[in-house]
C-alpha cells in the first residue's frame, strides 16, 4: 500500500513539475530579445496608469522627453536627464528628478509589460504600478 502511495505521488510530482516547465518556455517563447538600456535609445515608450497615458522618449543615452497623452496632465511635456541601468534579464532601473522638484524612481519589468513607479514629492513617497510598452516606429 506505501508503495502504490509512493508511486502516485512521484508521478503526480513529475507530472506537476513538466507542466511548470512548459509554462516556464512558453513565457520566454514570448520574450523576442533582452532590452539593455541602450536598446532603448530612439524609442518611445508607453506608460499607462488607468486612465493617463504618457509617452517616453529615449533621445539618448542620457537625455529623454515626455509627453502625457491622456488623463489629468494631458498636453504636458518636459525634457530629463537620467540614469539608467539593467537590474535582470529585460528589468531596467530608471530615475531622473523633474523641473517640479518630483523625484522619479521606476523599474520596467518587459517580461511582465509593468512599471513599478515610486515618486517623491518633499518627504512623501508614492507608489504605484502601470503597463508598459515600447511603441513600433
Amino acid at each position: 500500500m506505501l508503495r502504490i502511495i509512493f508511486c502516485t505521488s512521484l508521478i503526480l510530482f513529475i507530472g506537476c513539475k513538466q507542466n511548470d516547465r512548459s509554462s516556464y518556455e512558453q513565457h520566454d517563447e514570448n520574450i523576442s530579445q533582452s532590452i539593455s538600456p541602450m536598446d532603448l535609445i530612439g524609442k518611445t515608450i508607453e506608460y499607462r496608469y488607468g486612465e493617463s497615458i504618457y509617452h517616453v522618449h529615449i533621445d539618448s543615452e542620457f537625455e529623454m522627453h515626455w509627453e502625457a497623452m491622456a488623463g489629468d496632465e494631458k498636453g504636458i511635456t518636459e525634457e530629463e536627464t537620467y540614469k539608467i541601468e539593467s537590474v535582470g534579464e529585460n528589468l531596467l532601473f530608471i530615475t531622473w528628478g523633474e523641473a517640479n522638484g518630483i523625484g522619479v524612481s521606476q523599474i520596467l519589468d518587459f517580461n511582465k509589460g509593468i512599471v513599478y513607479n515610486h515618486l517623491l514629492r518633499g518627504r512623501d513617497i508614492n507608489i504605484g504600478r502601470g503597463e508598459i510598452r515600447i511603441l513600433e516606429e
